[in-house]
């Protein structure tokens, strides 16, 4: 009548491997749709964050844009090359100017009126 305890079962041993034997199965199932799902929703948010439409990327970059500092410094970049311009102007008046002095400053003027251009295009 009494078993001895090795031969008695175990109903804790049997329902341990069946919650292994189980739980094997419910990971492989599920676990690749959970990844998919979660690249999926990723790939998503990232799209959208990049096209201005998830989060206030659209929004900062509109109020960066109209900013006080950003408008400001922008100013002070073209009063900078107008004056640059200015210097150049003069110096050009030099008849005696030796050419190749003439041909560098004709080139400074030339990069400080399209940097001149690309700030008021940004105001």
């Amino acid at each position: 009548m009494n078993e001895p305890p090795e031969e008695r079962p175990n109903e804790y041993r049997k329902t341990t491997r069946r919650v292994v034997r189980e739980g094997h199965w419910t990971i492989w199932k599920i676990l690749p749709i959970v990844l998919v799902l979660v690249v999926i929703l990723g790939a998503l948010g990232f799209l959208m964050k990049g096209a201005g439409l998830l989060g206030s990327t659209f929004i900062e970059r509109k109020v960066f844009e109209n900013s006080y500092q950003r408008t400001q410094s922008i100013r002070a970049q073209i009063a900078t090359d107008e004056a640059t311009l200015a210097e150049i102007r003069i110096k050009l008046k030099n008849p005696n100017l030796d050419p190749n002095i003439r041909n560098g400053l004709e080139a400074q003027a030339a990069a400080a009126r399209s940097r001149i251009a690309a700030a008021r295009s940004k105001q």
